[in-house]
């Protein structure tokens, strides 16, 4: 799992999930029309390539640190996956 990370975007090799920094902040492709601070847009961009690397059931290991992640955006773990998902089935990853 690899996020890079440059001035004006992050993107990852797992996932077609992206955040692209617009001056006023970061907008991230599963979080349409928030805008996040860098560290925020980090953690969404941790979200999505976790769940594109193993799509962790309520049973994972993994599960209690995405459900931390997600707190963190205000949001509980199964509304995070549930938009990361959605968002790559509606192809909002290519916007």
């Amino acid at each position: 799992m690899s996020i890079r990370i440059t001035d004006a975007a992050m993107t990852s090799d797992l996932t077609g999930h992206r955040a692209v920094h617009d001056g006023d902040g970061w907008r991230v492709t599963w979080l349409p029309g928030r805008r996040l601070a860098h560290g925020q847009a980090l953690t969404a961009m941790t979200i999505a390539e976790t769940l594109a690397a193993d799509d962790p059931p309520s049973g994972c290991r993994l599960w209690p640190h995405l459900a931390g992640w997600a707190a963190e955006l205000g949001l509980s773990g199964v509304d995070a996956a549930a938009r990361v998902c959605a968002a790559l089935a509606d192809g909002e990853d290519r916007s």
